[in-house]
């Protein structure tokens, strides 16, 4: 049985992505100023470039390599850099065809609340809400009965035991996590806006790269081979602080 406490615990990550994707867009227009246009494009340009185009790549890497679980360091590799990928040269687009008016520092910020902040929201809703379900499925009993033939038994039995076993704590840990994700993102937005200002595709490059380094890591917890979530927890929090120093930054770096 999944605990009433957990069950109630797994709304908390997606009230709060709305609650962030809102309170960044308020924080930052008495900061700086928001401009609507970059949060639009920001908010489209995440899910198309990776809800879509990235997410396209993995359906058909994951179908050509089905084991690819079995060799994290390979596939940290390609996961870094196909996210590294995707979303800074996705970024350098954006602001170089559609966001020519918004090159100065509000501009860079509005599109990475629009990034960041849709992607707090679109995570929380596809990864927790098949865990709500399947919650009250084993709650009720009917989780075999209901996706027997659906899904294979070992996959099943690995949802199962993935749905006990995370607790209170692995989705009020989701809340601090998507916190620094998205300072990390609005952190990204500038550096790419401020290769795009200075003409020099050089720190898109370089963009790619620390992105890519950035998630290699996490790649060995989405495979299972490193459980400890609070170690987790910490290094994306150091991502974000960071995060925070370069936006700080970018401000002496971009016009007004």
């Amino acid at each position: 049985m999944v605990s009433t406490e957990t069950i109630v615990s797994m709304f908390v990550p997606i009230v709060f992505s709305f609650i962030l994707f809102l309170g960044l867009i308020l924080f930052f227009r008495k900061k700086t100023g928001i401009a609507v246009k970059p949060i639009i494009v920001g908010a489209i340009g995440f899910v198309v470039m990776t809800q879509v185009l990235e997410k396209t790549l993995h359906l058909a890497v994951v179908t050509a390599f089905p084991n690819y679980a079995q060799h994290p360091w390979a596939f940290g590799l390609y996961g870094g850099m196909a996210a590294g990928s995707f979303e800074e040269l996705g970024r350098f687009l954006l602001f170089t065809w559609l966001l020519k008016k918004y090159h100065n520092y509000k501009g860079g910020i509005s599109f990475g609340v629009g990034w960041g902040g849709i992607e707090a929201i679109v995570l929380m809703l596809t990864m927790i809400v098949p865990n709500i379900l399947f919650a009250f499925m084993i709650n009720a009993g009917t989780l075999e009965q209901t996706l027997a033939g659906q899904i294979p038994t070992d996959q099943l039995t690995a949802i199962k035991d993935t749905v006990l076993s995370n607790g209170v704590s692995y989705y009020l840990l989701a809340c601090v996590e998507r916190f620094f994700a998205a300072i990390i993102q609005i952190a990204f937005s500038l550096w790419v806006l401020i290769a795009v200002v200075k003409k020099k595709f050089v720190y898109v490059i370089y963009a790619i790269l620390i992105h890519a380094a950035f998630d290699f890591p996490l790649v060995f917890v989405q495979t299972g081979h490193f459980t400890n979530l609070w170690v987790v927890e910490l290094y994306v929090a150091i991502g974000g602080i960071i995060g925070i120093w370069m936006i700080k930054k970018a401000r002496g770096l971009l016009p007004e």
